[in-house]
């Protein structure tokens, strides 16, 4: 994975120059594709001339040389006999969703703020987040659903994308586990309640998180009409002195514990342990990145940490699964079963008390 070792040094420099450009190129390819070029392109089936570019999109000569010959050293376009086409790295970014929802949101939710790296690293906290969305909140899980609409729409964009891959096959697998009680922590915006709830019909599921993200919750279940199975439960959820209910048949944390420090997901899943009835077990599901199938998988995971770095928290990242097997020893849980390759490279861990 990631190995460079055999290219030569003319390779590892343009490579290099690759990321040195790389804020330059990421704007040139959003616009290319925000501005309808690789669409124009993509649709005519032909190559066409700055001119005949310019005229269709409706955006100066000038803009469409600047856009179309950093497309051109993207490999995003062609350029032969002063004309222009698209190529397959253009189609993906046009077309392919999961870089359609990682390039929106890391336009519309991280680029300014990754700007403040440096300092979220040093001080451990989200500095990125407070010269962006807030200068009061800690972090920025109280205030997603009140951000800006464009930013709103591309964070549950990016994460609706990957869970939602994996919803199908999880579905499947929970509702034959004849679950009468599950806590579903850090449960958003009802998406997986209300899923579980749809496909079960004995199953209740309450939901831990922030009055906000509950409220809309409820909105959601009625919607479904599962309103009368899907609970809410309001709780600071890094307060681990207030615990979760108690005697459940589960507790599933879905996407969820990589959002914290191993502290706190040590604390997370202590109090998930202690929720648990005789029988009870814990689902985690994660996008581990040491578990992907693909250099791709592992690549879009590990460059999603600065964003729990800059925007997020200043301290959690995208964990292995290694890592979570130590955090569930102690806490007092051992791993008992592990799917993979739920949807885009999610693994179910199922966890009992030691």
């Amino acid at each position: 994975m990631f190995d460079t070792k055999d290219i030569s040094g003319e390779q590892a420099l343009l490579e290099a120059q690759k990321i040195a450009f790389a804020p330059v190129i990421f704007q040139c390819a959003r616009l290319l594709r925000d501005w309808g070029i690789f669409n124009l392109l993509q649709v005519k089936k032909q190559p066409l001339t700055i001119q005949e570019i310019s005229k269709e999109c409706d955006i100066t000569i000038y803009a469409t040389q600047i856009l179309c010959e950093s497309g051109f050293s993207m490999g995003a376009l062609n350029f032969e006999d002063e004309k222009y086409s698209i190529t397959r790295i253009g189609y993906f970014l046009e077309n392919d969703e999961m870089t359609k929802a990682n390039m929106s949101y890391n336009h519309d939710v991280n680029y300014e703020g990754l700007f403040y790296l440096d300092r979220s690293l040093k001080e451990g906290k989200p500095v990125g987040l407070h010269h962006t969305f807030s200068k009061t909140e800690e972090t920025i899980y109280p205030i997603i659903t009140t951000l800006p609409k464009k930013a709103k729409d591309s964070w549950f964009g990016f994460d609706h994308f990957y869970s939602d891959a994996a919803f199908k096959s999880l579905v499947k697998i929970m509702s034959k586990r004849e679950i009468k009680n599950l806590l579903d922590v850090g449960g958003n915006t009802g998406k997986w309640s209300i899923a579980l709830t749809s496909a079960s019909p004995t199953t209740t599921v309450t939901i831990l998180d922030h009055k906000a993200q509950i409220d809309e919750a409820f909105i959601h279940a009625k919607e479904a009409g599962v309103k009368d199975r899907v609970k809410g439960y309001p709780l600071d959820l890094l307060d681990h002195s207030k615990p979760f209910p108690s005697d459940v048949d589960g507790v599933w944390m879905s996407q969820f514990l990589d959002c914290f420090a191993p502290s706190d997901i040590v604390n997370l899943l202590k109090r998930a342990k202690a929720s648990l009835n005789e029988n009870g077990r814990v689902y985690i599901v994660e996008p581990f990145w040491d578990r992907q199938s693909h250099e791709i998988g592992a690549y879009c995971l590990i460059n999603t940490s600065p964003y729990f770095t800059a925007m997020a928290n200043g301290t959690s990242k995208m964990y292995r699964a290694i890592e979570f097997k130590k955090f569930a020893e102690d806490a007092g849980l051992k791993v008992v079963e592990e799917i993979d390759g739920l949807g885009f490279g999610h693994t179910l861990m199922v966890c009992e008390a030691l």
